[in-house]
């Protein structure tokens, strides 16, 4: 009985040990990624200064056409890429045509659910708060507010919508606007937007938009910037890193931009590993 006693000791002491190394290896595990999400944050915010120096540096006035600036940090390489928000179509503003079509032709609804979604989105940013003041959208995220919106409708448009600028009349700019938002301008039609954006990309001054509609689009520069970058994670994450810029003098750091805000991602959830 004495030696029964004895091995089920030492077999209840192994399970104890065993959970105990088993549970300081996933703390470890978690620490590492823990501080790589942390070093790859730090990365892409310093190629996005970068990014920003390089822009107060160019002669060329930010905010008329998207570009892709390449950067390196130490040994990191990155791009960051900068886009001028009234190249996006602004949730807040736009009229409820030009959400229609944003529905249809990003969203994949049919006319008749694509009118009503719009329609939708239109009743909720006009709801009042107790003081009767419109709410709006604070936020791309409030989207999920307007009634029947699912995720994945939601994740289909996040890349094309912004809620950080008030655009007058909502229109946009097809110069400053990224494929998918040239697509909805022009009903669907993905040849032409690539043709649109080949024809940007190479000389603006040739971009033909005679057959865009007037009621969608406005010509102008845009102050407000949106720099995007990427950074992978060494478990194999991409870490996506945001900055909304305001391109003016800011008196209180004396810097020729003005942050508005920052949003971090993850793209990819990294595996586990052993």
């Amino acid at each position: 009985m004495a030696l029964l006693a004895v091995l089920w000791m030492v077999a209840a002491m192994g399970l104890i040990v065993t959970g105990i190394v088993q549970s300081v290896r996933m703390e470890a595990r978690t620490a590492g990624s823990h501080r790589q999400v942390v070093t790859a944050s730090a990365t892409a915010d310093a190629f996005i200064l970068l990014a920003l120096q390089k822009i107060q540096s160019n002669p060329v006035r930010p905010g008329v056409n998207p570009q892709n600036l390449p950067v390196q940090f130490e040994e990191h390489v990155g791009t960051v890429t900068v886009l001028p928000l009234n190249g996006l179509i602004d949730i807040n503003s736009a009229s409820v045509n030009l959400l229609a079509q944003m529905y249809r032709h990003a969203g994949g609804l049919s006319p008749q659910e694509a009118q009503t979604m719009a329609q939708a989105t239109r009743d909720t940013r006009e709801l009042k708060n107790a003081k009767g003041i419109k709410q709006n959208f604070d936020a791309i995220e409030d989207l999920l507010r307007v009634p029947n919106m699912t995720y994945d409708l939601y994740a289909k448009l996040i890349s094309l919508v912004t809620a950080d600028i008030r655009n007058v009349g909502g229109r946009v700019n097809p110069h400053a606007a990224p494929l998918g938002v040239l697509q909805i301008l022009t009903g669907g039609d993905l040849a032409r937007a690539t043709v649109m954006a080949s024809q940007r990309d190479t000389d603006a001054n040739t971009m033909d938009t005679s057959f865009l509609e007037p009621e969608y689009i406005a010509m102008a520069a845009s102050n407000n910037l949106r720099l995007q970058t990427q950074v992978q994670l060494p478990g194999g994450g991409v870490l996506q890193k945001v900055w909304l810029v305001y391109w003016g003098n800011d008196p209180r750091s004396g810097l020729p931009w003005r942050v508005l805000g920052t949003q971090q991602s993850m793209l990819q959830v990294a595996p586990s590993g052993n």
